[in-house]
């Protein structure tokens, strides 16, 4: 029977791609929309003639009882055949969402939250906005703020700087066990993350970014973080004073504006130098956090249909970590160093991304790769529902011979969400299928595999050595995840609820199911508790359960 059940999960890309494609093709296929209901008429008085003809032409539904505002419904028209069948997976999918949200409900304590359509029948006044809570440090111009602005220090290229320093962050707290089978004991762990910021503003174009992470450190492709091991009762240390990020950011016309002081010359160049992350392809193409490297943007490119266009050169020449399509973890390279290209446009009704990369790598050890992601994402607007899809299509190539860090393949990755009426919930379904072995040009330590985007069973939590519930490599596999998340309390609590697996389509059976719970709290303005529970099958392993809490607290 698990045999069985890991097949069927293979499977699920195939029904992915019947409900993600022919939304795509389909969002211009609602002809009319569905007709509002007729405003009430009340206190009409009948003058003329012409009045009494204009009433007794009137369809009858739009007089109304007023005692029966509350069950009053307006006429819908039927939706076409060929919408109805498109719609019948999401709508079925759908009927599930107020089942869950009743019974994690009754389990946490929480009010489901419903959008409320009904005007209500007293007024309210005007409700007091929350106080935006305070960074640590807003030195010389508030984060936000209101007011005047500061005069400002005129430079001798006729830029006119205000400086101001802000100092932000994120600390993360988190107890975490599995049982996962890896090549040293369960993890039992007590772990520590702190993310802070210090941001220089010097314009609104041009600021130096630096970030410090002093309980963890990233030696290699290996990180380690603070915290207490519970498995031998010893503590282990990650204290650096490290930068991870350092860099400085700005614009060429804003930084020399003497030089165009009619704005004529188009010399509005964006550029970045220093110690930056990169995301490509939503973190599907490229996925690192600490990355030496310049970029040169151009951006407000339009013609004809294209809205705005957004070019970036990338070259990087440090802390390059190569990804393997066969091989756990990702290698750290001295030698590798990567251009590339990403580009970004915005048309009437998509965002259509089309990015490369070229990575130069050892000749006798990861060797050199070339990779591409073309990808597009919007909104359709169908008869029941408004549904969102992100589509993407990424391809590697080894130009010097294939290595473990260098191969080739294709990845085919979608995702399809909608929110059901009269609600804030979001129902999402993602799938992919690799075929070979696409390879990630780039990915730091804790980015894992280029699945991390399927879903909370694919992806890791990022602190602490807890890998992905199921995490498998783009090594020719097909799976996906379908999941629930459910808001109550007025947003201020929300649940996630997640099924998923993959199953190969070529080699030895290495599929997995698996199904997980994620819990989380708003405390305040800065405090959040988050709890993790998850169980996984993988095939002639025995299952492998997990838990996690953890307390993030953001200022």
């Amino acid at each position: 029977m698990h045999s069985i059940l890991l097949k069927r999960a293979g499977l699920l890309t195939f029904v992915l791609m019947l409900m993600a494609w022919p939304l795509a093709l389909c969002s211009q296929a609602r002809q009319t929309p569905t007709q509002a209901a007729p405003p009430l008429l009340k206190d009409v008085v009948i003058d003329s003639q012409q009045d009494e003809q204009l009433f007794e032409e009137l369809p009858p539904e739009v007089f109304v009882n007023p005692h029966e505002l509350h069950t009053f419904v307006p006429r819908e028209e039927h939706a076409p055949l060929h919408l109805r069948i498109i719609e019948f997976g999401p709508t079925l999918l759908t009927k599930p969402a107020e089942p869950l949200a009743r019974t994690f409900g009754h389990i946490f304590g929480g009010h489901h939250d419903h959008i409320e359509t009904e005007l209500g029948e007293f007024p309210i006044g005007i409700q007091p906005i929350p106080e935006r809570p305070s960074l640590l440090i807003e030195w010389n111009e508030g984060f936000l703020a209101n007011g005047p602005l500061a005069h400002g220090i005129e430079t001798h290229t006729g830029a006119i700087w205000r400086p101001a320093l802000w100092v932000f962050g994120e600390y993360r707290s988190a107890i975490q066990y599995t049982d996962q089978h890896r090549p040293v004991d369960p993890v039992a762990e007590w772990a520590h993350r702190l993310d802070l910021f210090a941001q220089v503003n010097l314009t609104g174009t041009e600021r130096v970014l630096m970030q410090f992470r002093p309980f963890d450190e990233e030696e290699g492709a290996v990180r380690s973080f603070s915290g207490y091991d519970f498995r031998n009762g010893d503590g282990f240390d990650g204290s650096n004073f490290r930068f991870n990020t350092l860099f400085f950011e700005g614009d060429f016309g804003e930084l020399f504006p003497r030089l165009d002081p009619f704005d004529s010359l188009s010399l509005d160049y964006g550029f970045a130098v220093g110690r930056m992350p990169l995301l490509a392809q939503q973190g599907l193409l490229i996925n690192e956090d600490m990355l030496d490297a310049i970029t040169i943007t151009r951006n407000t490119i339009n013609a004809g249909r294209l809205l705005n266009l957004r070019a970036t050169f990338v070259y990087a020449w440090g802390n390059v970590n190569r990804n393997s399509a066969t091989q756990m973890g990702n290698a750290y390279d001295s030698a590798s160093r990567m251009i590339a290209l990403l580009t970004e446009g915005d048309f009437k009704h998509s965002t259509i991304n089309i990015d490369a990369a070229y990575v130069f790598g050892n000749e006798f050890g990861t060797g050199d790769l070339v990779a591409f992601g073309v990808s597009s994402i919007r909104r359709h607007y169908l008869h029941h529902n408004t549904y969102n899809t992100s589509l993407h299509l990424l391809a590697s190539y080894p130009i010097s011979g294939r290595t473990a860090y260098a191969d080739q393949g294709e990845l085919l990755f979608a995702q399809t969400s909608w929110t059901p009426h009269c609600t804030e919930d979001l129902i999402y379904l993602n799938g992919f299928w690799a075929i070979d072995q696409f390879t990630s040009p780039a990915r730091g330590p804790l980015a894992g595999n280029a699945l991390g985007q399927t879903g909370v069973l694919y992806s890791a939590p990022g602190i602490g050595n807890l890998d992905a519930p199921l995490g498998p490599l783009t090594d020719n596999r097909a799976g996906g995840s379908l999941g629930y998340q459910l808001f109550y309390d007025h947003t201020r609590q929300q649940v996630i609820f997640e099924i998923g697996g993959h199953k190969e389509t070529k080699g030895e059976h290495s599929g997995a199911l698996g199904a997980a719970v994620r819990w989380q709290r708003a405390i305040g303005q800065r405090y959040i508790l988050l709890l993790d529970g998850y169980t996984a099958k993988r095939e002639s392993q025995n299952t492998i359960p997990g838990f996690r809490a953890e307390l993030r607290i953001k200022y």
